[in-house]
């Protein structure tokens, strides 16, 4: 995977797999602080493994494959740009929480690509889960909840273009 928002589709398919109903996504891009974090969160049934083992690329919970890549390949990349990634439960949610973060401005962090589409994608495939979504822009805090989210994705494709 090569942008960040493949990562983020990685990550809602295995919530919505797990049974979620409820997913919470945000995304903080702080430039004082040079620091940009993903996080979601979920009210499914949680790790079914202790979260070291989560983080494994030879785990998964998928019937038929051999390898769970995605938040191995996640955490590789969020480190090269300075940063990391945790696996644990979700003190709000009580499902999963995944947390990843890295530098903004650092050369080796992936671009961020189309998180619009990435959530679209998945509201409008699975209309049975509620999603949350927060947005910080450095103090401009976009909130999207229940049945308003697809309706102001577009919102996020400024943030997204206002990245570096």
């Amino acid at each position: 995977m090569h942008d960040l928002s493949l990562y983020l589709l990685d990550i809602l398919e295995n919530a919505v797999r797990a049974g979620a109903t409820v997913i919470a996504t945000t995304i903080v891009a702080d430039r004082d602080a040079d620091r940009l974090s993903m996080m979601v969160e979920d009210d499914g049934p949680g790790l079914p493994v202790q979260p070291e083992q989560a983080l494994d690329p030879f785990f998964t919970t998928k019937q038929h494959k051999k390898t769970g890549l995605g938040l191995s390949l996640f955490r590789q990349a969020a480190e090269a740009a300075g940063g990391g990634l945790t696996v644990d439960r979700s003190d709000e949610l009580g499902g999963v929480r995944v947390c990843a973060w890295m530098r903004l401005a650092d050369v080796d962090r992936p671009p961020l690509g189309d998180v619009a589409a990435s959530l679209a994608t998945m509201i409008v495939t699975n209309p049975e889960i509620e999603f949350q979504v927060v947005v910080d822009d450095g103090g401009e805090r976009t909130s999207l909840r229940g049945p308003d989210v697809p309706l102001r994705l577009s919102e996020l494709v400024s943030f997204q273009k206002a990245l570096p």
